[in-house]
């Protein structure tokens, strides 16, 4: 007979109960029993132990005619915090946020291309102190920090591999660093991985289940959500589509990273005599809507590239829609209607391809909620 099940039965509704407080607020109890499928005994056992922790409260009773409505309770933001660090796409944020999710204090500050991986774990730990020092917080309440990072993460060694785009990433444990530095659990996830929880929590990919996120910028990756729960592979690397080879001809010379990262796109609009300022993919976005046929061709170009990519990558994984993010979540209706148009000619299921509306947050938020679902399981523990 296994006598540990009524335990992890009962950690398992306690974690239920907190998620349901966090993702919809002040609840009633009866609201709780209906959507955790537990009895009102059970609900009412646990809630009285979460008021005596503070870790909730009490809220006000709205009145009706028909009387006074049932107590909502709800979390109490300040009960702990975690930490949220970016260190992708041109800019260091750190956001410091409450039991709900809601960001109490934020930083930013341009991270500069060359930039060296020293120099900036130097600026993210003095950037943490800062958030500590200033939000008012004590620190013992900050029980853990996510930092969103290029490349894919190796837990055994605590480093990034195929940071391409951070000279010297590859060399540096930034978990061992901020953990030891200033004495708080510290969790590190590519940043695309971070992107996708995100869009499922706070951007347009609440409706879904099964998405497919794909991000253009200084890289291609993409990150997979089926049935809601996120697709790793063996070596955390699912959805790295970047590492696709167009055809037979380039196996031992390149792959779709190469070819449709910003660098690469831009200095293809130069080499074809284009002579406006492009920095980015944006950028050249902008330009084809204002009628630069140079740029419009690069772009289609770029287009045809990535609806390949796409149209093998549902093939394989059937999602409800496809997210763009990073430079793509600027792409207009003219770019979504070019790659629709492609894609659906292989994919005919696929109705829906929308752009990121997270405004380069993406990573930042999907840190914190992954904090956030991580301290769960620890707050069940005192109650």
């Amino acid at each position: 007979m296994n006598h540990t099940m009524p335990k992890q039965i009962g950690d398992f509704n306690k974690n239920q109960m907190l998620s349901v407080l966090r993702e919809k607020g002040p609840t009633p109890r009866v609201e709780l029993s209906r959507l955790l499928g537990i009895s009102s005994v059970a609900v009412s056992r646990n809630t009285s132990r979460l008021l005596e922790k503070k870790i909730i409260r009490e809220c006000e009773a709205e009145s009706s005619d028909m009387g006074r409505k049932p107590v909502p309770v709800e979390l109490c933001g300040d009960f702990c915090y975690v930490l949220g660090v970016d260190v992708v796409g041109g800019a260091l944020k750190v956001a410091l946020a409450d039991l709900l999710g809601k960001i109490v204090k934020y930083h930013e500050e341009p991270v500069l291309h060359d930039d060296k991986a020293n120099v900036l774990v130097e600026r993210v730990l003095k950037a943490l102190s800062g958030i500590i020092k200033n939000a008012g917080v004590p620190k013992e309440k900050i029980w853990n920090v996510t930092v969103g990072t290029p490349g894919i993460f190796y837990p055994n060694e605590g480093k990034s591999r195929f940071s391409f785009f951070l000279d010297g990433w590859e060399d540096i444990d930034i978990r061992s660093c901020i953990s030891e530095k200033l004495s708080i659990e510290t969790f590190i996830d590519n940043d695309v991985n971070l992107d996708v929880v995100a869009e499922s929590w706070k951007g347009v990919g609440k409706a879904y289940e099964n998405i497919l996120y794909a991000k253009l910028g200084q890289g291609l990756a993409a990150r997979m959500l089926l049935d809601n729960k996120p697709l790793r592979g063996e070596h955390n690397m699912a959805g790295e589509i970047g590492f696709m080879v167009p055809n037979l001809s380039p196996l031992n010379s390149g792959n779709y990273e190469i070819l449709l990262h910003n660098t690469a796109i831009c200095q293809n609009y130069r080499n074809m005599g284009g002579k406006n300022t492009v920095l980015a993919i944006s950028d050249l976005c902008r330009l084809a809507n204002q009628d630069d046929e140079i740029a419009r061709t690069v772009i289609d170009s770029m287009l045809d590239h990535f609806a390949v990519v796409l149209i093998n990558s549902v093939a394989v994984l059937d999602p409800q829609v496809i997210i763009l993010g990073g430079d793509a979540s600027s792409f207009t209706e003219r770019e979504i209607t070019y790659l629709k148009q492609r894609i659906q000619q292989h994919s005919p299921f696929l109705q829906n391809i929308i752009t990121s509306k997270l405004d380069k947050k993406a990573c930042l938020y999907g840190a914190i909620k992954t904090g956030l679902d991580r301290i769960e399981e620890r707050i069940s523990k005192i109650w």
